[in-house]
């Protein structure tokens, strides 16, 4: 990744600062996850990896999503790691017949029974990757990232070094529809970071 000459001249304090507002970056939180999210993060070979930072609630039409393909009668191969992690640490609660009290009509029942689980069981915030959830978490002041997002936590951690958080994001730009706003802003927190730590891009 390449820094840039607008994110580098700020200051060491302003740094600091915008780092730290970057929400749901440090380790031990709890995460109401969607299946898009989890499925990228498999596909990059880093979802357990992160299920060990940050604890994974899934809702039951979640995890339905995950481990079967749309007619329900037949698991995907990445059942086993799933079911893994689902058993040994995820939480479950089942979806839900109406929707939440702050319901919006662009939502899924999917997306609907994952706002369920972040009013119902009290996670530090949402990890998804759809556009109308993320607006909705915008809008009510929900917590929340994304899939990049997610993979900028792992290096944050110390899950993964810069090279392989660089390979890891371009990984994920080629299997997933992420605008050029998106990457502009990760590179923007990856830069900025950068200079937070003293690593030399």
């Amino acid at each position: 990744m390449h820094s840039s000459a607008n994110y580098t001249s700020m200051s060491d304090h302003e740094t600091q600062r915008f780092i730290k507002s970057i929400p749901l970056l440090r380790a031990e939180l709890t995460i109401a996850a969607d299946s898009c999210s989890l499925i990228f993060l498999n596909r990059l070979n880093i979802l357990e990896a992160y299920a060990g930072i940050h604890e994974i609630v899934l809702t039951q039409a979640i995890y339905d999503e995950i481990t079967r393909i749309p007619d329900n009668t037949k698991t995907t191969d990445d059942r086993a790691l799933y079911q893994k992690l689902f058993d040994a640490r995820v939480l479950s609660v089942h979806a839900i017949a109406a929707p939440p009290v702050h319901q919006c009509s662009a939502l899924s029942p999917a997306d609907l029974s994952l706002l369920h689980a972040y009013e119902t069981l009290k996670p530090n915030g949402i990890l998804t990757d759809d556009k109308n959830l993320c607006r909705y978490c915008r809008e009510h002041t929900i917590p929340y990232i994304n899939t990049p997002m997610a993979i900028f936590v792992l290096l944050y951690n110390g899950h993964l070094s810069h090279n392989q958080y660089s390979d890891t994001l371009l990984a994920l730009y080629e299997i997933g529809r992420y605008g050029q706003f998106v990457r502009d802003y990760m590179q923007k927190i990856y830069t900025r970071y950068c200079a937070y730590t003293n690593h030399t891009q």
